[in-house]
């Protein structure tokens, strides 16, 4: 089946797969979607690791999961991209990962408060799920997009994270930004170190200081250390 999407969103999408494999916010599981344009419909990565993923693998759905066009098949928790993009107009990309420092406050079943100025674009605090589960049919979908409510990423418990944004690359960045958040927050707990929370307040004025170019910013470098581009510590 022949995807209808543009050529410059699926490029985009795979430039995704290759930043969150790169750095780690995906190994063999984790997935990605995105608006088609103001229509019903998304693009998603299909259930294959990221790092292998190829063009005509991407599948186009409907918001009740008909699959329009794409070779590939749908993730096992596509229902929990459907249930955000039914609550989040604002939503435009999802990326759904397991990062391992991420991972650490989903095993604790902890939410993340944000000491890191990259964090403070999440808010001053990334809660956790409640239900230690996959987000495996309709009912989880909904549960996971109720916490998420307004926020712009969840930890969820005993697996990994999931993050939303404008964009494709919005909503890695995100991602990336989460997991930067929480590798050194908890390296300064491990030094003996306290971390120096963010407020509401704070955090929401440190995310209007560059609101826009920051994640522009961010993706260009997070993209060119990905493609080989450039060096970069990973």
């Amino acid at each position: 089946m022949n995807l209808n999407a543009k050529e410059t969103l699926r490029e985009e999408m795979l430039a995704a797969c290759r930043v969150l494999t790169h750095f780690r916010i995906v190994e063999g599981f984790g997935h990605v979607s995105a608006r088609l344009g103001a229509s019903e419909r998304l693009l998603i990565t299909p259930r294959r690791a990221l790092g292998l993923v190829t063009d005509a693998e991407l599948v186009e759905l409907d918001l009740r999961g008909h699959q329009w066009a794409g070779d590939g098949k749908p993730p096992l928790e596509v229902s929990m991209h459907f249930a955000i993009y039914r609550r989040r107009a604002d939503v435009k990309a999802i990326v759904r990962g397991h990062p391992r420092h991420v991972a650490a406050y989903a095993c604790a079943g902890e939410p993340l408060r944000v000491a890191h100025g990259f964090g403070a674009n999440l808010g001053c605090v990334v809660p956790v799920a409640s239900e230690p589960y996959l987000v495996a049919n309709a009912e989880m979908g909904e549960v996971v997009a109720e916490a998420l409510a307004a926020g712009a990423a969840h930890v969820l418990r005993s697996n990994g994270m999931v993050a939303v944004g404008q964009s494709i690359a919005h909503a890695c960045v995100q991602a990336l930004f989460l997991e930067e958040t929480a590798q050194v927050e908890l390296l300064a707990q491990a030094a003996g170190m306290k971390p120096q929370f963010y407020s509401a307040q704070t955090a929401a004025r440190r995310h209007g200081d560059d609101r826009v170019l920051e994640p522009l910013r961010a993706w260009e470098y997070y993209r060119a250390v990905a493609e080989g581009k450039i060096s970069g510590i990973s």
